[in-house]
């Protein structure tokens, strides 16, 4: 591979790191896009899961009610 590079010239290494650093970008907004998802994804879960637990509260209240 190292031979390969210096076969090259100048100008075809600078657009092989332009072309790499590109597809980097690329990458790193679609790792920022997947970590965001799931992040939000994870809030919802933890938003409805205290949710559920206070309306699992409430219905046992109203249970013992009933049962009094």
């Amino acid at each position: 591979m190292l031979i390969a590079m210096w076969l090259q010239s100048a100008d075809d290494i600078q657009r092989e790191i332009h072309r790499l650093q590109h597809n980097y970008d690329f990458l790193s907004y679609g790792l920022i896009a997947a970590w965001t998802i799931l992040t939000i994804y994870v809030l919802m879960m933890f938003s409805r899961e205290k949710r559920l637990k206070r309306e699992i509260g409430s219905l046992k209240a109203m249970l013992e009610e009933r049962q009094r």
